[in-house]
Parts: structure tokens; C-alpha cells; sequence
């Protein structure tokens, strides 16, 4: 639970500062493109390879793919009609929170793992600082009140430790029921989650070559370690 806590507790300074000093738009673009790249490398070279071992490259690749295409689908659903209407929140407010359950059960499904036990929480944490920021940003602009907007953002990453609590007793029972094909199933959601999540935290920067040579570096650098250990 501790990787859980230490992901939370940093999402919840980027709401406070977010709140209270508003979005540092260079600082949070870099910090979001190096959990983009280092979340791609995980999920390219260390969740799909394991999921391989036990249904086979073109499952791994398939299941990858479909739940990033639905949790992407999903996302913009919940976001649809929010871009331009900031005073929209509770679309926000539902991805996040969606997203912040998936990261807590991530860190402690992987914990015991080497490598992955250290990455993923790392990856998840430079993720959550800008994620904060936005989501603090964004709700101090659309809640008149500042406790309220502090409450309401906080309330929404805390969802992270739900997440975590909720693991290994779920877990477990799937494992239970369906075998080895819920772990496979589960492996393949969070792996095309962290696609997703990659995707979207260098996609509006794209065009800002120091960003993207910030996710090439940690892409590269995830997929180095893959080879080394």
C-alpha cells in the first residue's frame, strides 16, 4: 500500500498547487511526457511480454490493443462537450477518478514484482503530479468555492487507494473463477491503460520537440531495463 500512498499524496499536492497557483504548463508538459514514455516502455516490453508467456503474441497484442482503444473510447465519452465548457466538471471529475482507480490497482498488483515493482509506481508518480495540476487547475476555475474545489479534487484522486484496497481480494477471486485467463485479462487492461495515459500526456504537446525527446528518452530508457534484468 505504500507505492499507493505515495502516488496519492503527490496527486494531491499537484491539486493544491493547481488550485491555488494554477497550471505551470512547461514544467507539467515535460513531467507528463516522461510518465508517458517510461508507461509506454512498460507496457510495450514488460506487461505484453508477460501476458505472451501465457496466451501468445497475437493475443498480448489484441487484448493490448482493444482495451486501450475502450478506455479510450470511454475517456472520451465522459469528456465529450468538456473541452470548451470548463464549468462542465463531472465528466472530469468520473475519468479521473476512473483513471485514479486503475493506478492504485496497478501499483499493488505489480508490487512484488523487480523492475516493475519500482517502474510502474515511478511512472504512475510523474503522471499524477501533472495530472494534479490540471485536474486543480480546472476545478478552481469551474467551482466557485475554494474549500469546495480543494474537497471535490482531492476526493476524486484519493479514488487511487480504493483501488488499491480492492486488488488482492478481487484479484484473488478472479483468479479463482477464471484461471490464468484473469490475470491475462487484467494485465492486458492495465497494459493498455498505461498506453493510453502515454498517449495522452504527450499527444497535445506533439509539436514541442523537447517534450517529445523527453518520451523517446523514457521509452528507451524503460526498454533498455527490460533487456537488462
Amino acid at each position: 500500500m505504500a507505492p499507493a500512498w505515495v502516488i496519492t499524496l503527490l496527486a494531491l499536492c499537484g491539486v493544491l498547487l493547481g488550485v491555488l497557483a494554477g497550471q505551470r504548463r512547461l514544467v507539467s508538459a515535460h513531467l507528463s511526457a516522461a510518465a508517458g514514455g517510461l508507461l509506454w516502455g512498460i507496457s510495450l516490453f514488460w506487461l505484453m511480454p508477460e501476458i505472451a508467456e501465457s496466451a501468445g503474441w497475437l493475443i498480448a497484442a489484441c487484448l493490448t490493443a482493444l482495451a486501450c482503444s475502450l478506455i479510450a473510447i470511454l475517456d472520451r465519452m465522459l469528456h465529450a462537450g468538456d473541452a470548451a465548457a470548463q464549468t462542465v466538471i463531472a465528466p472530469l471529475f468520473v475519468a479521473t477518478a476512473l483513471h485514479s482507480f486503475f493506478d492504485g490497482w496497478s501499483v499493488r498488483m505489480m508490487q512484488s514484482e523487480s523492475f516493475t515493482g519500482i517502474a510502474i509506481p515511478f511512472g504512475l508518480a510523474l503522471h499524477k503530479i501533472p495530472e494534479g495540476l490540471a485536474l486543480g487547475w480546472i476545478a478552481r476555475r469551474s467551482i466557485a468555492s475554494l474549500p469546495l474545489a480543494i474537497a471535490s479534487s482531492a476526493a476524486v484522486e484519493s479514488i487511487t487507494l480504493l483501488g488499491a484496497v480492492a486488488e488482492p481480494k478481487v484479484n484473488s477471486s478472479g483468479v479463482a473463477v477464471f484461471g490464468i485467463w484473469w490475470t491475462v485479462a487484467v494485465l492486458a487492461v492495465i497494459a493498455g491503460s498505461f498506453l493510453f495515459l502515454g498517449f495522452h500526456a504527450v499527444f497535445p504537446n506533439r509539436r514541442n520537440r523537447g517534450v517529445v525527446w523527453v518520451f523517446v528518452a523514457a521509452l528507451v530508457a524503460s526498454a533498455s531495463a527490460s533487456r537488462l534484468l
